[in-house]
């Protein structure tokens, strides 16, 4: 091997050793879980009957409530709003004077119009080759 090569890699392997430690002895640290707890697992399950019923309220009655009720201020942003059922700052109104919406884009009017013009004339299938060989 290249003694370049074989000098950076024995000062690479001497760098990362210094900063990892082989832990044999595993020590259990008390009131910590390693892992988060399974919904499905026995041994994880809390009895029914060992269930607080001020928790089963208090999860029944957020269930029921709206962001609105649950929240005393208005959302930030407009993209907070949804689910907050919030009113329009104007009213929707049916007069076409206010409404300026486009009903179709360009390309769609024009090609509409060029197949107006086109109408009734006859149209021929393509039989030949599509390319030459």
């Amino acid at each position: 091997m290249n003694p370049v090569k074989l000098r950076f890699y024995t000062e690479r392997y001497e760098k990362e050793k210094k900063y990892f430690r082989l832990q044999e002895k595993f020590v259990a640290i008390a009131r910590t879980k390693p892992l988060t707890g399974k919904f499905y697992a026995k041994h994880d399950a809390i009895p029914a009957s060992e269930v607080r019923r001020e928790y089963v309220d208090l999860i029944s009655k957020r269930l029921v409530l709206s962001p609105k009720d649950i929240y005393a201020f208005k959302p930030p942003t407009v993209n907070m709003e949804y689910g907050w059922f919030s009113e329009p700052l104007i009213a929707r109104t049916n007069d076409p004077r206010l409404s300026f919406g486009r009903k179709q884009t360009d390309f769609i009017a024009n090609e509409l119009r060029i197949r107006h013009v086109q109408r009734g004339l006859p149209t021929e299938k393509f039989l030949g080759i599509p390319f030459k060989v």
